[in-house]
């Protein structure tokens, strides 16, 4: 018998067959001109990391925590397309009884001459269930009963049954259709795209601040430099003065100024490497260093200078681009798709439920027959003559009479279902068609907000640019008038003070054009950044 169940289950499992499955992820690659640092380990000299602007974004790409963080994003909404789709999940049933009793009888009929009866079924149920997406519901299902008794009447004992019942139900209005059944696979899609264009938008603005670090720290480096320059011109006035009241020809009073600016240039040149000390801080927590104690005190070396290269943006072409790049745009016309998406559904959602449904199926039977012979003392012998029952078999037979199609059931109908205050789907209804409105909303708000953003940066590009022309000639004209006015000191016709005041403005000339050229690099950054291509700038790809 097992033989026989087991060829039963094969032959559902065969006939299921028909039937499917189903899908996601996100990589990242960086190239450059330059090798990206592989992991953390970068090298150590002299208790220095050098690190160029290109290895500084991969390494940043690569370690920062919170691109780490932000990139389980993508792949979290990806896994809400599996979900959308395991609504279509092909699903298997089976079950296995046995039940057996023993009863007393009350009437002649259901137990011939004896006072009990005897019974004993073993139920083997199989049945494959799987929905489609124009709505369709289908279940495939196979019975199989071997059924024992003492009953007087019971022609084949054993008796072996088995049903095969194909059952179809396919919605006409409401949950019919394509685009009805698949709405949530859509819409989980269209959160996943978002959300890596999410991700995409958070990477860029980290490796623009990441850049900003790294310009900051440029800054306060040459800043640091000027300092100390200045300070060694003062050093070097101080040491000339001395000579001059060793010799004679000067007060010793007019040493007091010379040393005190020498002391405060000291002070400056100590608060400036606090804020070298601070910059880098910011860089290695945006490169995440602090994870090896190796680079804890060790300083960092800005490799690369600003890029001066002029650029010269045309603001309409800037907006086409960001409104063709920018992640948060492209989230947005997303949303609209999803919401249009979500109109369509709750609409559907609203209509009555008709439902055509059908089945077809065949069965078989066998078993070993029994005689009716002297049953109620030989009446029905007298009546309808000793028959045996003519399904004599086993299993097999009974599979035989499954496959001859001769013995068959089919049913096909309607079913109506109306809600007749409808108020859950009417609001969802009224709901998906507000949050369209918002989203059609949003996108105006965002492309004037984009639009801003990108006059804003256009405008700093070319402030920049200027301020760089300027900032050239104030260096300039300092460090000639400061060479003129230490002519002008050494023959006596300027005094101490005039000269140091010019050496401090040669400092803050200095000062001024480092911080110059690094915002002008920041600049030129932040108009790709708000363009959406800050990626592609830098020769780095997602």
């Amino acid at each position: 018998m097992r033989n026989k169940i087991s060829r039963a289950i094969s032959l559902c499992f065969s006939l299921a067959m028909i039937l499917f499955l189903s899908n996601p992820v996100l990589s990242q690659q960086q190239s450059g001109k330059k090798a990206a640092p592989q992991g953390t380990d970068i090298p150590i000299e002299n208790n220095q990391v050098k690190l160029g602007l290109k290895s500084t974004l991969v390494l940043g790409l690569k370690n920062n925590l919170d691109i780490a963080f932000r990139s389980y994003n993508p792949q979290i909404a990806g896994t809400g397309i599996e979900r959308a789709e395991s609504e279509y999940d092909t699903l298997l049933k089976s079950d296995f009884s046995k039940n057996r009793s023993r009863q007393q009888v009350g009437n002649t009929l259901s137990g011939g001459s004896a006072t009990e009866v005897y019974q004993e079924r073993y139920n083997l149920n199989t049945a494959v269930q799987k929905r489609f997406t124009p709505g369709t519901s289908a279940e495939l299902k196979l019975n199989n009963e071997q059924y024992k008794t003492d009953l007087s009447f019971q022609g084949l004992v054993p008796q072996y049954k088995s049903e095969l019942i194909l059952s179809l139900t396919q919605p006409l209005l409401k949950d019919f259709g394509i685009d009805i059944g698949t709405s949530r696979i859509r819409i989980a899609n269209l959160n996943q795209q978002m959300s890596a264009e999410q991700f995409r938008q958070s990477a860029m603005d980290i490796m623009y601040r990441i850049e900003l670090f790294y310009w900051n720290l440029y800054f306060q480096n040459q800043d640091l430099k000027s300092k100390q320059i200045s300070l060694k011109l003062a050093q070097d006035l101080l040491r000339e003065i001395k000579v001059k009241i060793d010799a004679g020809t000067l007060a010793p009073i007019e040493i007091y100024q010379a040393e005190q600016n020498v002391a405060a240039r000291q002070e400056d040149i100590i608060v400036s490497k606090r804020r070298v000390q601070d910059a880098e801080d910011f860089l290695k927590s945006a490169l995440n260093l602090y994870e090896k104690e190796q680079y804890w005190n060790v300083s960092i070396l800005p490799l690369d200078t600003p890029d001066l290269t002029e650029v010269h943006p045309q603001l309409d072409e800037c907006i086409k681009v960001a409104l063709e790049k920018r992640p948060d745009f492209i989230m947005t016309k997303l949303d609209i798709k999803a919401t249009n998406i979500q109109v369509k559904y709750t609409k559907n959602q609203t209509l009555p439920r008709i439902d055509l449904v059908g089945s077809i199926g065949t069965s078989g039977i066998a078993g070993r027959p029994t005689s009716s012979s002297g049953l109620y003392g030989g009446i029905l012998d007298t009546l309808i003559g000793t028959q045996k029952n003519p399904y004599s078999g086993h299993w097999d037979d009974v599979y035989d009479s499954l496959g001859s199609r001769n013995y068959y059931s089919y049913l096909i109908g309607l079913k109506l279902e109306i809600p007749l205050e409808n108020k859950l789907a009417r609001s969802n209804y009224a709901q998906a068609k507000l949050q369209e409105a918002q989203a059609l909303t949003q996108l105006k708000l965002r492309e004037v907000t984009i639009i801003n953003e990108v006059r804003d940066a256009v405008r700093e590009v070319e402030t920049n640019l200027q301020r760089l022309v300027t900032a050239r000639a104030i260096l300039k004209f300092s460090q000639e008038t400061l060479a003129a006015e230490t002519k002008k000191y050494e023959v006596g016709m300027s005094t101490q003070r005039d000269v140091l005041d010019f050496q401090d403005r040669l400092q803050k000339a200095m000062s001024n054009m480092a911080l110059t050229e690094s915002d002008y690099s920041r600049s030129v950054s932040n108009l790709a950044r708000v363009k959406g291509i800050l990626f592609e700038e830098k020769g780095l790809t997602m």
